[in-house]
């Protein structure tokens, strides 16, 4: 709100406006089913325009007064989340506050007063002059509801750490953690000699809560679908009697990408695929017993340590660079391409970052900088590869709601290409996602169109591509 002050704020407001419109519009011309990922697409629209449209009638000056009531409300939601209260309030209909203090076991004036938070932002409804009810945001909170983990989880792991990080970048230094330990997450809970994962084994009740709320954010996220791994198959088929590794999953927790890859491509031999993962996952894997994964290989291993298979055709590891900073994730990665063969192929499926960032990939980043962890753009992706050795010859994006969610393929940048296998073979058609950009060895991609000299493809500000 600059220049001619009302003025500017009556055109803003005006452009916003029309912007709802169109996409309220669309939202009723054009219908998707529900959860499908036009319907999401689509209400992501309106609401990101509304927002444009609060922002621009908003005075800046109440911005302090914002932020003071979001701070508010996310207490009082922890506070009735802690203590159980949304399973007290019926589903359907209205219970008194009297009730309600009873059957938690606090002071009615102390349960009113944080309802009263809740209800003023309709979050909770309030009935009459003494009862609250449920509404469709509040009940996603009641018993155990994956939404209400994953907002336990933000708190956790989020809200918690943030109130220490002045203090903890006054005893580190104002700069990206780039160590195991002594990160943010476990200097906020006072045990910065920790990592992550072992400030969690030593709190069993939030290690379950952590385990519970992630499960149905990485059920939801896909693993096949974006890559064509029709030429992996293809080399099985000619290569029938190789004992060659044709696929090593770095870090591969239960098999899920295993399984999920073989599903689509069931001529990808599963006696050439190797899970490889902590000895105790390895343990618990084959202790699971797991009929589709039997005939995988299963190897403890340490992937900050070593790589024990040597010259696989691919290597692939599934969203966990993002849970390392820079220094860490290079020594994966050289460690995984001191291993390659000139012809292997690196597969890492993780974000990528638009830049200008959306706002849910920087809500995420910064969640991700108490772990110790980062989302990174693709110019950020090239370099930390290059650091390792490594360079990208395809990117492969998703679709609709993960359309950030790539592929990113490498090779040892020492390593010589002449034997390439082409990403999309003549006949058959083109990268299951989008191959935005594609580089050398031969390879085909829809490439980028008014781009075609264009070394790195430009994301949108809704992580969409240029």
């Amino acid at each position: 709100m600059t220049g001619n002050g009302g003025g500017s704020v009556r055109e803003e407001a005006a452009a916003a406006t029309a912007e709802v419109n169109a996409a309220l519009q669309r939202f009723v011309a054009e219908p998707g089913p529900s959860g499908s990922d036009l319907d999401k697409a689509q209400r992501r629209r309106i609401i990101e325009a509304a927002t444009k449209l609060i922002n621009a009638v908003k005075d800046p000056a109440d911005e302090w007064f914002d932020t003071t009531a979001q701070v508010a409300e996310l207490g009082a939601k922890r506070l009735y989340a802690e203590w159980k209260v949304y399973d007290r309030i019926p589903l359907e209909g209205s219970i008194s506050y009297g009730e309600l203090a009873a059957a938690v076991d606090a002071e009615e004036a102390l349960i009113r007063r944080i309802g009263g938070v809740l209800t003023s932002v309709n979050f909770l409804e309030q009935v009459g002059d003494g009862s609250v009810a449920h509404t469709k945001r509040s009940r996603v909170y009641a018993n155990d509801h994956p939404i209400g983990l994953i907002f336990g989880m933000a708190w956790d792991n989020g809200l918690v750490p943030y109130v220490h990080l002045p203090a903890y970048f006054e005893k580190y230094g104002r700069k990206e953690p780039q160590t195991l330990n002594h990160i943010p997450a476990t200097y906020a809970y006072g045990m910065p000699e920790y990592t992550f994962y072992e400030m969690l084994q030593h709190d069993p009740p939030r290690l379950q809560r952590f385990l519970r709320a992630m499960g149905p954010i990485e059920e939801k996220m896909p693993i096949a679908g974006i890559y064509d791994f029709g030429w992996v198959v293809e080399y099985a088929e000619a290569h029938p009697s190789s004992d060659r590794p044709l696929f090593v999953d770095v870090g591969a927790g239960r098999g899920q990408s295993i399984k999920a890859i073989h599903r689509e491509n069931p001529g990808l031999p599963l006696r050439r695929c190797v899970l490889q993962d902590r000895p105790e996952v390895v343990e618990a894997v084959e202790k699971l017993d797991d009929e589709d994964m039997r005939l995988v290989q299963k190897q403890a291993m340490d992937f900050h340590k070593e790589q024990p298979v040597k010259g696989a055709l691919t290597y692939w590891i599934r969203r966990c660079l993002h849970n390392y900073g820079d220094e860490i994730s290079v020594n994966m990665l050289r460690i995984i391409a001191e291993a390659m063969a000139g012809d292997s192929r690196l597969l890492i499926q993780e974000d990528v970052a638009a830049n200008p960032p959306h706002w849910t990939t920087t809500m995420l980043d910064f969640m991700m900088l108490t772990f110790g962890g980062k989302h990174r753009t693709l110019e950020l992706w090239t370099d930390l590869l290059g650091r390792a050795g490594l360079k990208i010859i395809s990117v492969s994006m998703g679709k609709g709601p993960w359309r950030h969610l790539a592929v990113i393929e490498c090779v040892r940048a020492d390593g010589t290409a002449a034997s390439s296998p082409p990403v999309c073979p003549e006949g058959r058609e083109a990268d299951p996602g989008r191959t935005v950009w594609v580089s050398g060895s031969g390879r085909k991609g829809a490439g980028l169109p008014g781009h075609p000299q264009q070394p790195f493809p430009r994301f949108s500000k809704d992580g969409s591509w240029d």
